[in-house]
């Protein structure tokens, strides 16, 4: 609960102790103002009554009040708190934490990246020896040259567009010889 909230709870239990000594007082009014005869044995019993049940409700008002002022807590967020400096240091921490996850994942991006340009460039070139792996690793490792690493890629980007374009020329090619040869079929038919 917030320190609000229990000050409200504090003067809800000062007004209902008001309210109390004002009905007890009531009583007493009616009680003194009417001639004591046979029924002044019933009043001093209602009075007696009344007055321990105001007694109880006090005491338990004032112990429900004593235990509210005790458990009042604080939390308090500021710089120089316990908590506000576990959570700062807590939240540094995980940035830290995701900051390094995030290095490494870029970094072994890029290291799949590099591997990938390499094996389509040996794909360009049909076989690999071991000078061309010793080559790659210079450019890519030893003495990283990001001039040439972008002429590999432009060779390999050309060569692959270049196999995309002869796929398209022979798979036009073969469904042209497909339609020919159904033609030369169907006029042998006709010709029958």
């Amino acid at each position: 609960m917030t320190p609000t909230s229990n000050e409200n709870i504090l003067m809800m239990f000062e007004e209902i102790n008001q309210k109390l000594d004002k009905t007890n007082r009531q009583i007493e009014k009616i009680g003194q103002k009417q001639p004591e005869e046979n029924n002044s044995n019933d009043i001093s019993e209602l009075k007696s009554a009344i007055d321990n049940f105001h007694e109880n409700q006090s005491e338990k008002l004032n112990a429900i009040e004593n235990a509210i002022r005790t458990e009042k807590r604080k939390i308090e967020f500021t710089p120089t708190s316990t908590f506000g400096m576990s959570f700062f240091f807590s939240l540094m921490i995980i940035v830290l934490a995701l900051s390094i996850w995030i290095y490494t994942l870029k970094s072994d991006n890029a290291t799949l990246s590099d591997n990938d340009l390499k094996f389509r460039y040996f794909q360009m070139q049909g076989n690999a020896t071991a000078n061309d792996f010793a080559e790659l690793d210079t450019v890519f490792y030893f003495n990283r040259n990001s001039k040439k690493i972008k002429a590999f890629r432009t060779q390999v980007e050309a060569f692959e567009e270049n196999v995309r374009q002869r796929a398209k020329i022979l798979e036009q090619e073969a469904r042209l010889k497909r339609e020919k040869d159904e033609i030369e079929k169907r006029l042998e038919r006709k010709n029958k």
